[in-house]
């Protein structure tokens, strides 16, 4: 079910509030789209990653046996501050710094991706494939104005961008704009620098966090119309990594 915040104003801020209440108690990495530590409704990555499996699942059926675990590995914030713990195997602060996470994404988005085509290779699916969600999120990652501009942020109560607090509350993809075919790379972790080239196409200007709308209520046409086609196109591109992906697993 998509989630569209049709609260009154006064309601709308508080529970924005909350929102970055929580997140700045829960992560203080880069915010870029929300992922599960800093949205308690249902994250961005999450939609863009969903969207994407729904439209491949009937082709490919085991991208729907381990929706789970690439969503979940979608979800991981794996930038450029220390995180703990281990998932399917992985030290995910080892794998972190091996893989030089930055304040936008990655130095090495092809690492990320043979780390995921080795494991399948080996047998180890589910870890292959919450590596490919981790891949995915840095794919995504670049989907946002300000990760492809590099506009340096932290997601805490204090700092964070305005473009990713809009999306954090308002899922409104706009599928029928899609400006890009898919350049069809035969290796995923190609996709990220095209995402983060198509951003920059739809927001060459995006400077300074501050100066977008924080809300959905207050945004202007423009703004409205940026978001939604990022997270649309953000979608599209994310079900052709998947499907180059899965191609090379097989």
């Amino acid at each position: 079910m998509v989630l569209r915040i049709k609260y009154q104003p006064l309601v709308a801020v508080i529970f924005s509030i909350l929102i970055v209440a929580n997140f700045s108690l829960t992560s203080s990495s880069a915010w870029a789209w929300d992922s599960a530590a800093g949205n308690p409704t249902h994250p961005t990555h999450s939609y863009l990653t969903e969207w994407a499996i729904d439209q491949l699942k009937n082709q490919y059926p085991e991208l729907q046996q381990f929706r789970k675990v690439i969503i979940e590995g979608a979800n991981a914030e794996l930038h450029e501050l220390p995180v703990s713990g281990t998932k399917y195997g992985i030290d995910l602060e080892a794998k972190r710094r091996q893989h030089q996470g930055t304040n936008e994404g990655c130095n090495d988005i092809q690492g990320w991706w043979q780390d995921s085509l080795t494991a399948y290779r080996q047998g180890q699916k589910e870890q292959a494939y919450f590596l490919l969600g981790v891949m995915l999120h840095m794919i995504q990652d670049m989907g946002v104005p300000a990760h492809a501009n590099k506009v340096y942020h932290q997601g805490n109560l204090t700092e964070f961008d305005n473009f990713e607090f809009l999306a954090l509350s308002n899922w409104k993809p706009k599928f029928d704009d899609i400006n890009r075919q898919d350049p069809g790379f035969s290796e995923p972790w190609k996709y990220y620098a095209f995402s983060q080239e198509w951003t920059h196409a739809d927001a060459p200007n995006y400077n300074d966090r501050d100066s977008f709308s924080k809300f959905w209520l207050t945004a202007s046409s423009s703004e409205k119309r940026l978001l939604s086609n990022r997270q649309g196109r953000t979608s599209y591109l994310t079900m052709w990594a998947v499907n180059s992906a899965i191609k090379s697993f097989s």
